[in-house]
C-alpha cells in the first residue's frame, strides 16, 4: 500500500514539473501549506524545533573571513551530533553568499527506491516553515534521463532531512534540488549530471551532504581523512575511490562540477570527528570535513589553511 502511495506521489510530483506548474520562486509561498496541496517530504524533526534552535544556540562564532571568489560548492555534515558546528556552517555561509538556490547531493543510506540517482520534487516541511524546491531545474535534471523523481527514495533519508531546517533557517527563501545516490550510480552518470548542474544551478551553490570516515578509531579517521582531503584539495573526480565518505558519487559530481565551474579555492570550515568531541578517542567513531570551494578571487589570496597535512579538529573560531 505504502509502496502504491509513493508511487501515486511520485507521478504527482512529477506531473507538475512536466507542465511547468510551479509559481514563479517570487510568488511561492514560504511558509505556509503549499496551494497545490501535494504531500509533502518531511525534515527530520519536522514538528520540533527545539534541537535546531539549540544548535543556533551552541553555534560558534566564525572570526575573520579572508576576501575570496565566489563560493560554488561545499561539503556538509549531515549527523546531528554536530549540530552546532552545522548551524555555524550555514551562518557563514548565509553570511558570505546567502544563495536563493542550494543544490544538495547526498547518499541513499538504505538504498530505497528505483533510481541509483533520484530526485525529489515535493516541498519539504521543517520546524521553521516549508522549504520549496526549484521546479525549473529539477524538471531539466529529470528531462535528462540521468536522474528521477522517485520520492520513496527521500521517505526518511537524513543526508537530507536534517539539512533542510538549517536552509530555512539560516537562508529563508532559498530554494533546494535534493539529489541522492545509491551506491551503484555510474560514475560517468554523476559526471554528466555535474554538467547539467554547471548550466541549471549556475547561480546557486551545490553542497554534498557526506560524513567522512566511519567506525574507526579517532587516529585512524584522522588518517582515512587525510587521504580525503587530498582527494579533495585536488579536485580530481577521478580520485574519489581513494576518500573514506558514505557517497563517492555525490562527492564525484562535487568534484566534476568544480572542475567545469572553474573553483581554485579549497577552504576548510571544520575538520574533526566524534572521538574528539566526546573525549572517546578508542571508541568508533564518524569524522567531519565541513568545507568550502571558491571560483579565483579578482586579487589572488592566501588559503585560510595550508594544503596539508590536516590536524584533527581543524575548526575556524
Amino acid at each position: 500500500m505504502m509502496r502504491g502511495l509513493l508511487g501515486a506521489f511520485t507521478f504527482a510530483a512529477a506531473f507538475v514539473l512536466a507542465s511547468g506548474g510551479s509559481p514563479a520562486p517570487d510568488e511561492r509561498p514560504r511558509s505556509a501549506e503549499p496551494s497545490f496541496m501535494l504531500p509533502c517530504q518531511f525534515s527530520s524533526f519536522s514538528d520540533d524545533s527545539a534541537l535546531y534552535l539549540h544548535a543556533y544556540r551552541d553555534a560558534p562564532t566564525s572570526g575573520e573571513i579572508p576576501p575570496g571568489g565566489r563560493i560554488c560548492c561545499g561539503t556538509v555534515s549531515h549527523h546531528l551530533f554536530i549540530g552546532s558546528r552545522i548551524a555555524a556552517y550555514f551562518n557563514l555561509l548565509a553570511r558570505l553568499e546567502h544563495p536563493r538556490l542550494i543544490v544538495l547531493l547526498g547518499p541513499n543510506h538504505k538504498a530505497r527506491g528505483h533510481a541509483p540517482i533520484a530526485l525529489s520534487g515535493l516541498p519539504w516541511k521543517t520546524p521553521f516553515g516549508f522549504v520549496h524546491v526549484d521546479t525549473s531545474c529539477i524538471g531539466t535534471l529529470e528531462r535528462s534521463g540521468i536522474a528521477r523523481i522517485d520520492e520513496e527514495a527521500f521517505l526518511n533519508e537524513h543526508s537530507i532531512g536534517a539539512l533542510v531546517p538549517f536552509i530555512a533557517h539560516s537562508l529563508p527563501g532559498a530554494c533546494i534540488v535534493p539529489v541522492i545516490f545509491r551506491k551503484d550510480a555510474d560514475r560517468s552518470a554523476c559526471r554528466q549530471l555535474a554538467q547539467i548542474l554547471c548550466r541549471a544551478a549556475s547561480d546557486g551553490v551545490v553542497l554534498a551532504s557526506l560524513d567522512f570516515s566511519h567506525y574507526k578509531k579517532s587516529a585512524e579517521a584522522e588518517q582515512e581523512d587525510r587521504s580525503s582531503l587530498r582527494v579533495m584539495d585536488s579536485f580530481d573526480d577521478g580520485h574519489v575511490d581513494r576518500a573514506f565518505v558514505d557517497s563517492r558519487g555525490a562527492l564525484c559530481t562535487l568534484l566534476c562540477l568544480c572542475r567545469l565551474e572553474g573553483a581554485r579555492d579549497f577552504e576548510i570550515v571544520d575538520h574533526t570527528n566524534s572521538g574528539i568531541i566526546a573525549h572517546r578517542p578508542q571508541e568508533p567513531c564518524t569524522s567531519y570535513i565541513n568545507a568550502l570551494f571558491r571560483l579565483p578571487a579578482a586579487s589572488p589570496h592566501p588559503l585560510s589553511y595550508p594544503r596539508g597535512p590536516y590536524p584533527s579538529d581543524h575548526t575556524r573560531r
